[in-house]
């Protein structure tokens, strides 16, 4: 056996993380220094709640995630989590709701993303930036491009339905008109 190295991201789990700074970055417009800058304010702000070390290697809860959203991102955006006490959702009702809501930009303009968490052949946050009846296209931490429709799941991943989408675990994300 060939020894390989680890990459970045093997051992640690920053998607959370990222998924954070890239929501941000399609709803806000957030450029390279923003972002840097926000990164850096999300791991200080773990660093004092004592957090960053449990993040780093198990990464970020849905929780924490709200904390940070509220203190440090705060009024920028609005957000929300339609499926929070809902633990039956099938993938049809979630993939309606996730396009009625993509959808809605283009009447009511403003940016707008969805950030969820993934299971099933991946354990990993991402951010849904577009939608169609068949396939999400995310802007990834780790470059996944996109999900077919076909082979997602909200309740358990299979061979055939490897990405399970947990629809509790999900952030409707939109820009806050009223702020600049």
């Amino acid at each position: 056996m060939k020894l390989k190295p680890y990459e970045q991201g093997a051992l640690d789990s920053l998607c959370g993380i990222y998924s954070i700074v890239n929501a941000m970055r399609v709803i806000r417009g957030l450029n390279n220094e923003e972002s840097q800058e926000l990164f850096t304010q999300i791991i200080s702000y773990l660093e004092e709640n004592k957090s960053l070390a449990v993040t780093l290697a198990q990464g970020i809860s849905i929780t924490v995630m709200g904390s940070i959203f509220k203190d440090i991102i705060g009024e920028k955006i609005n957000r929300a989590i339609p499926f929070q006490k809902q633990t039956d959702v099938g993938i049809s009702e979630f993939w309606t709701e996730m396009t009625r809501f993509l959808h809605e930009k283009r009447a009511n303009g403003g940016k707008r993303a969805i950030l969820f968490s993934l299971g099933g052949l991946h354990d990993h946050w991402t951010i849904v930036r577009k939608i169609s009846s068949k396939r999400i296209w995310l802007f990834d931490s780790i470059g996944l491009r996109n999900l077919d429709r076909s082979k997602c799941t909200t309740r358990k991943a299979s061979s055939s339905r490897r990405h399970l989408i947990y629809p509790t675990q999900t952030y409707f994300l939109k820009q806050n008109q009223h702020v600049t």
